[in-house]
């Protein structure tokens, strides 16, 4: 309770939920149809008509920017789920088993590392179905190498401690280990993981519909308006590229500085737990 308590009253905290707020209320907070083209209106700077301006095609910006942030944070954040997922099974099977199994996901991870990950994502999704849900499975598979590698590492340390080894004497399955004794010490890791995962996914979705291979453009999302704003910029229409851009770097920030604090709670207090183990004040 403490350390999440500590994450959720931060102003980082506070940001994320804002945006998520903010896209969730999409149709009420909308002033008109997203994918509504007005001639008449096009590439108007912003005014009281229109808060944010209107895009190339006379689209409200407001309502393309509520309603693209509910694709952009949905992809990010199933994706994270998928990547973690994938990784942490794959990093437990690979620590806790060694030997050639543990040599074969290595190897596999290490082939797809070498692979620059954006090139690999675009070779994946230019061969896939265009639509939403191919973007999240192809950030999703594309995105757990790294986690797995670091659980590895982690199950490797702390299985060899004196407490894990003697639950695995007293009889304690691999699995029942993984539940009771590695799993609660993998958390801080998985957590900053995932947070640094979700920031990834969600560049990679905006990274992907800005080079058109992305979520369809018939579908608002923060990278299908940069993907339409570059080429206006040059005329002045800066507020084209301004506003998705930065909610998308306000979310990445506010994913990772929460991550952070995330961490940084458990970690606090078991360091405070290590130096007073009894709650006594050492007077």
């Amino acid at each position: 309770m403490m350390k999440m308590r500590y994450a959720i009253v931060s102003p980082a905290s506070a940001g994320l939920f804002l945006l998520i707020l903010l896209s969730s209320a999409a149709p009420l907070l909308a002033g008109a149809d997203p994918t509504e083209v007005r001639m008449d209106r096009i590439l108007q700077a912003p005014a009281s008509g229109n808060p944010l301006g209107t895009d190339e095609l006379g689209r409200d910006v407001w309502s393309r920017l509520l309603y693209g942030g509910r694709v952009s944070l949905a992809v990010g954040f199933l994706a994270m789920a998928l990547s973690v997922l994938v990784g942490v099974i794959l990093g437990t099977v690979s620590g806790l088993a060694g030997g050639f199994i543990d040599r074969l996901i290595m190897r596999v991870t290490d082939m797809m590392l070498s692979v620059p990950s954006l090139l690999l994502m675009i070779g994946l999704q230019a061969i896939s179905p265009a639509g939403l849900l191919s973007v999240i499975l192809v950030i999703g598979f594309t995105g757990w190498m790294l986690i797995a590698r670091v659980i590895r590492t982690e199950i490797r340390s702390i299985r060899k401690e004196t407490y894990v080894l003697a639950a695995k004497k007293l009889g304690a399955g691999p699995w029942r280990r993984f539940i009771i004794h590695l799993f609660p010490r993998l958390m801080p890791s998985i957590i900053v993981l995932a947070a640094s995962s979700a920031g990834h996914a969600i560049l990679a979705e905006a990274t992907l519909s800005f080079l058109g291979l992305g979520i369809p453009q018939t579908t608002p999302s923060w990278g299908n308006m940069l993907n339409g704003a570059q080429g206006y910029l040059m005329s002045g229409a800066w507020w084209l590229a301004v506003f998705p851009g930065l909610c998308i770097a306000l979310t990445i920030y506010f994913i990772h500085v929460l991550g952070d604090r995330l961490q940084a709670g458990p970690r606090r207090y078991s360091l405070k737990k290590e130096r007073n183990p009894h709650g006594h004040t050492g007077i």
